[in-house]
């Protein structure tokens, strides 16, 4: 894992505004649960790219296993209105799906 941690976080050095290099890099990040950096990262990904629903998805993930629901419900949030405009029905659903799974934790 530091292999591939430590390629995606050179991939971005050479090219910051890159979305697969971003996405890479905070997926990464993610499984070494470097949360700062983590966020951070999935931050500036959805800064360059509002629509990236898969982004969204996974900055939520990110937030939940942080321990951070209300983060995470709001990323949903935003996630569902950027997959609602992009068309991504895909995302959309597994948006909604996560949605009611973390509603359900906070009952």
């Amino acid at each position: 894992m530091a292999d591939r941690l430590s390629a995606a976080r050179d991939y971005v050095a050479k090219k910051p505004t890159d979305r697969f290099g971003l996405y890479t890099l905070g997926m990464e990040l993610r499984k070494a649960q470097a949360w700062e950096e983590c966020f951070a990262t999935f931050d500036r990904l959805l800064e360059l790219y509002p629509e990236n629903g898969p982004g969204y998805y996974h900055y939520a993930k990110a937030r939940q296993e942080s321990e951070d629901l209300p983060g995470a419900l709001a990323l949903i949030e935003r996630g569902l209105v950027a997959t609602s405009r992009s068309g991504d029905g895909k995302t959309l659903a597994e948006l909604k799906d996560l949605k009611l799974g973390l509603e359900s934790l906070e009952d």
